[in-house]
């Protein structure tokens, strides 16, 4: 499937449906030239309800004016929240192409999200409903407790804190909201920011918004990272208010 027609069943899949944050279009952003990748990439994020469709499309980095006649390798949708119509818009996508087995799927193992794959020519297309929240048993006491040291410890390395963020968040509620934000008080945490952004916690904005700020014209890479972040919260917030009464 090449890029133009991938496009194509993105806007006529999900027609009619509101985009909630500003779409990333890799080869048209000057920023990301130097990002050191073999591929160019595309999100977008589409809200309904209280749900959120993130779609990622990613191609070979060939130039630019030939970007619309490459072929596209991974076309995936991620399925946030509730929401029956972009489930529907999702499927549309999926059914695109033959159901096929996915690739490397079985290397996620049991992460939570439910994965379905077709493919249409050489583009892989993967559909993931990531898990809804949902009560979850609370980690003993003094594991929370000793996690949430790594976490507000400004000493700690990045592995220490990475792993500290995975092993509390086993764990969904709302100090283990508290306790991730606490951490980012301390110092920035890309995993910690990514977390809190699958989960539409808002409060992280600022937080993001500062380490954006923050990153070295030289690193592109955890440019574009954050920036999807912002945008995916973003889209969260502009879910939030369409829900909320007219004043």
């Amino acid at each position: 499937m090449r890029l133009s027609d991938a496009q194509a069943l993105l806007d006529t899949s999900f027609q009619g449906v509101q985009e909630g944050a500003t779409r990333m279009y890799e080869p048209e952003d000057e920023r990301f030239d130097k990002r050191l990748s073999a591929v160019w990439l595309e999100y977008r994020w589409y809200v309904h309800g209280r749900g959120l469709a993130e779609v990622f499309v990613k191609w070979k980095r060939v130039e630019r004016e030939s970007c619309a006649r490459e072929e596209v390798s991974v076309l995936r949708l991620h399925l946030l929240g509730h929401s029956a119509v972009l489930a529907g818009c999702a499927q549309r996508v999926l059914d695109a192409g033959q159901p096929a087995p996915g690739r490397l799927l079985e290397l996620f193992g049991a992460d939570g999200v439910k994965r379905e794959s077709s493919a249409a020519g050489t583009t892989g297309i993967t559909l993931e409903h990531w898990p809804h929240p949902a009560p979850q048993p609370l980690l003993p006491e003094e594991t929370f407790q000793a996690l949430s040291a790594v976490l507000v410890d400004p000493h700690a390395s990045f592995e220490e804190r990475h792993e500290a963020v995975d092993r509390l968040c086993r764990e969904r509620s709302p100090r283990v909201v508290r306790m991730l934000l606490a951490a980012l008080e301390v110092g920035p945490s890309l995993s910690a920011l990514r977390r809190l952004s699958e989960w539409g916690e808002l409060d992280a904005l600022p937080h993001l918004e500062r380490a954006l700020a923050d990153v070295a014209p030289d690193n592109p890479a955890d440019l574009w990272a954050l920036t999807a972040l912002q945008r995916r919260l973003q889209a969260w917030e502009t879910a939030t208010r369409a829900l909320q009464p007219a004043m």
